[in-house]
């Protein structure tokens, strides 16, 4: 090549290099490139416009009012994406340059976290409020597992140089099955939610408020607030094909009403490997669930009906998770049991329950007394702040004027009782109306579900399963931070306890007789004064009070309507722990195990509990696997020991021979009856019906010098006011009676009431013609009626004319007569008329 041609071939390579950056740096200028014209559409995989990196030349597709692109629009709130109307409209629109955008939605980057195990929900048909598609995008949104519960697979962590994948089970978090309860929306019922076009179920929902002290990170509640009815779907691998749709089982938590979440139960282990649906949701708790003034105002129940709703919403849904809807077994502990047996007496709602350690007969389930209410809603009231003046101004004030944090994190004084808040019943209250509210979405039960239970008011296919720990109330003595290090429990702590107990639940009528009741019950008399026997006194007088004596009320109840009852008594408890002797089995000790800890990440569990992997020992193992086994197969078939588990099976409780499976471990259980029956009668049938229970609260209106201190005297008084008030009444009607009969005389007559003797007073005298005219005619007889004092004629006063019987002509003057002396006879033989 010439030198020419060379240099005429480098020029037009500078040429061309320099058009080529030219262009690029015109395209920088001008907005004509982007990274993310890379991508179909100009936006990265799962990155839906974020803030400050908008393209700056938007497709011409986007340009238009598509709709496609407006159905798939999705916004953030409070860190989660949703595809519908923010209601706190705050935060930056979209991208402003896509024409048609609604500025009402936000949007916002999905953290890395929820992109990681990306899962979506969409509902096509918004009207029907239901979920139509259910799809999970390749791996994500799939939780895989390395241990295997199933005792028979010999396999252990750690036991090989690899380890397998043994499990994988599908989850949606934090769906949505009500409208957000804030605003106008607190204090008054769910209503359905509106649906949505895409959402991400990568994450809970935020617990209900509550109390400080039972939230945090270490305790698995991260986040608090009041938009909180969120459910949580537990599911096997979505990719598995299934003959038969599985089983659902509907967590309810338990927190006495008061606290408590749904993601505190992690259901993956149990739908993994035993094939089952499992649900668990929020609902409103503490005053904002169950406020209720006994009137229009606030009739409560809102935390009961948040249940009724999730229900609702998991009976239109089950099916799109491959869940049967017509086996729904609701099943938790404490106040999660209660809420299940209430939720029984509804036959649309379950075929199966499984209560654990509550009764939904209990005294602390459900109030009756209206003052009772109307009285822990006024002292609430007065803790917070608010006036009480009125119901009205009550709940006007809780709902503008007090954020649901305050409300949520309000402390009861301890006098109140140990369950203030609970479902009430109807009361005979009449429903409020409010816009968007109907009539029918205010109420429940107006019964109690004792009677409901004997009209037989339930599913006919209904099936029971319960249990009782051996130490209940253990909780309450290690939770009580003035006992501490040493939990020792003195006769005079006792005493006092048992005084609170007596006055909290109305056991009035005869205190000093209920009080030595309890105690003589409760105390071990070979060493009344020994701190040990009285500790285990102290629970097991709690225990039974509020576990065992209602669970064995219920069990009564169901067995003489011919319900298949079964029953265990936990007496074994997770080694790991290693608890106190006296601490070994307390209330919902088998939580962890019935959620499968033992074969689950640390990661998973509240890191307060400070899990490690490897402590969990063989028999907590078998333990976790024979309850997750018994439940699911409860189920699946109606019998918690459809086969043996470990050797171990259940036998159906029948009416004189309440049998249950005293559970100690896998390998020393047995089959006993009539767990006990003693003290479960002391506190059904004794105390109400020999002490008394219960006479109705009053409501703490204000403390008047006269308030009165206790029932007989507030009967002797009421008495005492009554009966002198009719006193009263009846004078008033005497006089009032005489005056009007008087008042009836026209004329008076005075012969009949002759005046005084010094009274100068002229009447008639008509002897002469009483003797010569009329002597035939006798006068009638004097008697009390005032007409017959009415016996002189007007005609003889006037000194009438009158022929006589043989024709003459008798003209008689009848001079006055003059009164001598104040007796006064009246003749005989006059004839007596009346003027």
């Amino acid at each position: 090549m010439s030198d020419e041609n060379m240099a005429s071939f480098r020029q037009q390579r500078c040429e061309i290099i320099l058009l080529l950056i030219f262009i690029f740096v015109s395209a920088t200028v001008l907005g004509q490139y982007n990274e993310y014209n890379t991508y179909p559409g100009g936006y990265p995989p799962n990155q839906q416009n974020p803030y400050n990196e908008y393209p700056p030349n938007v497709p011409n597709s986007y340009q238009t009012n598509d709709n496609d692109y407006t159905r798939r629009t999705t916004y953030l709130y409070k860190g989660r994406r949703y595809g519908q109307q923010n209601y706190n409209t705050y935060g930056r629109p979209g991208d402003p340059r896509i024409v048609g955008q609604d500025e009402k939605y936000v949007y916002d980057r999905v953290s890395s976290e929820a992109g990681e195990k990306i899962c979506k929900v969409n509902d096509v048909n918004k009207l029907e409020k239901k979920l139509r598609d259910i799809f999970v995008e390749t791996t994500l949104g799939k939780y895989t597992f390395f241990d295997n519960p199933d005792p028979d697979s010999l396999y252990r962590p750690g036991s090989e140089f690899i380890e397998r994948q043994q499990g994988v089970a599908s989850v949606f978090l934090g769906i949505p099955y009500a409208q957000p309860p804030v605003n106008e929306g607190r204090f008054k019922p769910p209503r359905l939610h509106r649906g949505w076009q895409l959402m991400q179920a990568v994450d809970y929902g935020p617990a209900c408020p509550q109390p400080a002290k039972y939230t945090g990170a270490t305790l698995g509640i991260r986040d608090v607030d009041e938009d909180c009815l969120y459910l949580n779907v537990f599911m096997p691998d979505i990719t598995e094909g299934t003959a038969q749709r599985y089983p659902v089982m509907v967590y309810i938590h338990g927190g006495d009403f008061i606290h408590g979440a749904s993601n505190t139960f992690p259901g993956h282990i149990m739908a993994t490997f035993y094939k089952v649906v499992v649900f668990t949701f929020n609902y409103r708790l503490g005053a904002l669930g169950f406020l209720s003034t006994g009137d229009v105002n606030s009739p409560g129940n809102y935390g009961i009906l948040d249940q009724v709703k999730a229900l609702q919403w998991i009976h239109d849904n089950a099916e799109k998770f491959n869940g049967d809807r017509e086996s729904i077994t609701l099943f938790g502990p404490g106040a999660g049991a209660a809420s299940a047996g209430l939720l029984m007496v509804a036959p649309e709602t379950s075929r199966t329950l499984s209560p654990r350690s509550g009764s939904a007969v209990a005294d602390w389930a459900m109030i009756f007394d209206r003052y009772r209410v109307q009285n822990t809603s006024r002292v609430f009231g007065r803790q917070i702040g608010c006036s009480i003046e009125s119901s009205w101004k009550l709940v006007n004030c809780l709902k503008n004027s007090r954020s649901a944090f305050e409300i949520g994190n309000a402390v009861f004084p301890p006098e109140i009782g140990l369950f203030p808040w609970a479902p009430v019943t109807e009361m005979n209250v009449s429903m409020p109306y409010y816009e968007g509210w109907y009539e029918e979405d205010w109420h429940f039960i107006s019964e109690s579900v004792e009677s409901l239970i004997k009209k037989r008011t339930f599913n006919t296919g209904l099936r029971y399963m319960s249990s009782v720990t051996l130490n209940e109330a253990a909780n309450f003595i290690s939770q009580n931070k003035t006992l501490e290090p040493n939990f020792i429990i003195t006769q005079e702590f006792f005493d006092q306890k048992i005084w609170e107990l007596v006055l909290r639940y109305n056991y009035t009528l005869n205190p000093n007789g209920t009080f030595e009741a309890i105690k003589y019950m409760y105390t071990y008399w070979p060493d009344p004064n020994n701190v040990t026997f009285i500790r285990e006194k102290y629970i097991q007088m709690l225990s039974d009070f509020l576990y065992t004596a209602p669970n064995d009320k219920m069990i009564k109840l169901l067995v003489e309507q011919n319900v298949p009852v079964y029953m265990y008594v936990l007496n074994t408890t997770i080694e790991s722990f290693n608890l106190p002797e006296w601490q070994k089995v307390p209330h919902n000790i088998e939580h962890y195990l019935l959620c499968g800890a033992p074969f689950m990440d640390i990661e998973m569990l509240p890191s307060k509990e400070r899990f490690v992997r490897d402590q969990w020992t063989r028999n907590d193992r078998n333990m976790s696997h024979f309850f997750m086994k018994a439940y699911t197969d409860f189920a699946r078939y109606g019998n918690p020991s459809h086969t043996q588990i470990l050797g171990l099976h259940f036998e159906e409780s029948k009416n004189g021979e309440l049998k249950y499976l005293n559970l100690n471990t896998t390998y020393n259980s047995s089959i006993m009856w009539n767990f006990r029956q003693t003290e479960s009668a002391f506190w059904t049938y004794y105390i109400p019906k020999v002490v008394g229970h219960i006479v109705p609260t009053y409501p703490p209106t204000t403390e008047f010098w006269w308030e009165p201190k206790a029932p007989l005297q507030i009967a002797f008084w009421s008495m005492s006011g009554f009966s002198l008030l009719l006193i009263v009444l009846l004078v008033v009607c005497c006089m009032l009676w005489r005056n009007a009969k008087r008042s009836s005389d026209r004329y008076y007559n005075p012969y009949l009431y002759p005046p005084d003797v010094e009274t100068d007073h002229e009447g008639i005298e008509n002897n002469e013609y009483v003797e010569k005219y009329a002597p035939s005619r006798v006068a009638p007889a004097r008697t009390n009626s005032a007409s017959s004092f009415h016996s002189v004629s007007l005609k003889e006063m006037q000194g009438f004319i009158s022929s006589s019987p043989n024709g003459d002509t008798l003209k008689k003057s009848t001079p006055p007569l003059k009164h001598k002396s104040k007796s006064q006879t009246i003749p005989q033989g006059v004839p007596q008329t009346d003027v």
